[in-house]
């Protein structure tokens, strides 16, 4: 998956530093929690409290999963009210 090891120590700022050069793929909302996806695999994860550190390619994996589960059980459940709803 990715041949890149962003891993760092959390709340410094080679954090950051590790992504210079690296390309956004897109953004993941997890409650508190706002992760920035690569390309290469890697996040970069940000808590409402200004923590923030690196996701492994493998977590990633594992968040962007249960995202789309949560998403799917939604649309099922949404469906169901527009069927109840006459839609």
């Amino acid at each position: 998956m990715a041949e890149h090891n962003h891993a760092t120590t959390s709340n410094t700022d080679e954090v950051f530093k590790t992504f210079i050069g690296c390309e956004v793929k897109g953004l993941l909302q997890d409650g508190d929690v706002a992760i920035l996806v690569f390309k290469c695999g890697w996040g970069l994860a940000f808590h409402s409290n200004g923590s923030h550190w690196t996701e492994c390619p493998t977590e990633m994996q594992r968040l962007l999963s249960n995202a789309k589960s949560q998403l799917e059980d939604t649309q099922k459940e949404l469906e169901h009210l527009l069927k109840l709803a006459g839609e």
